[in-house]
């Protein structure tokens, strides 16, 4: 077809339109593109981060459509490289990944009867920084390799003993969960990037976020997040962004 690429190139941005729209609880038909563009751009971090691309291809749309000559014949052709990055946009905004996706699986926890030993023997072996704490299976806390580090440097001129045998709730207190967050396993990617924004808004540090079957803090997790694991959401390449 002759012009194939606009035709693509007109499908996606719709759609990427439609989903802004519901991003921010607006009718396509009453909004601008770049009016909700510009209010899921605060909204979700995964908008914010492609919003100069969008921007430009909202110009280019409109240089598209609004001087069409007919009905089945535009004007100009973008480019393959940006129908192509706009088709895979759409497709991330439309099936975002889920968070279990790039959660780290499956989760060693443990519960604050758990004798110390085994969790340090955990640490040596696994390397893994956080671990879930439960108590009358209920999630208490996060015990992070941190908190275990800051435990010894206090210690370790008192000439107190640790006892492989103690429990970690002996030295641990589970009381504080303000740093971490607990989900259900259909969240997708998209909403754990806006929860790590709204810690990092407010001056605060997500640790974690828990994923469980359905959030309750009663539910074993399946998978677990940290700040690095969102480095697993620059997977896609969008090489003409660098370049908006």
């Amino acid at each position: 077809m002759a012009f194939e690429l606009s035709e693509r190139f007109e499908t996606a941005f719709n759609q990427i339109h439609d989903k802004l729209c519901d991003y921010v609880n607006e009718h396509n038909n009453h909004a601008s593109f770049t009016e909700v563009l510009t209010k899921a751009k605060i909204q979700h971090p995964v908008i914010e981060q492609y919003f100069d691309l969008l921007k430009q291809c909202s110009k280019l749309r409109n240089a598209i459509v609004h001087r069409k000559i007919k009905e089945d014949f535009y004007i100009a052709e973008p480019h393959q490289e940006v129908v192509h990055e706009l088709e895979t946009l759409a497709k991330l905004l439309r099936e975002p990944p889920s968070a279990l996706s790039i959660a780290s699986k499956p989760v060693e926890f443990f519960s604050l009867d758990t004798p110390f030993k085994k969790v340090m023997d955990c640490l040596i072996k696994k390397g893994y920084s956080q671990y879930p704490i439960y108590h009358e299976d209920r999630f208490v806390g996060l015990l992070t390799d941190g908190d275990i580090a800051h435990w010894f440097a206090e210690n370790m001129d008192s000439g107190k003993k640790i006892s492989s045998d103690q429990a970690i709730g002996d030295f641990f207190k589970m009381e504080n969960n303000v740093h971490t967050v607990i989900t259900r396993k259909e969240t997708s990617v998209i909403e754990i990037e806006s929860m790590f924004k709204k810690y990092i808004e407010n001056n605060q540090k997500l640790e974690a976020i828990i994923i469980t079957e359905t959030g309750n803090s009663k539910e074993l997790p399946i998978g677990l997040i940290s700040s690095w694991d969102l480095v697993r959401l620059r997977k896609h390449s969008f090489p003409l962004l660098r370049h908006t």
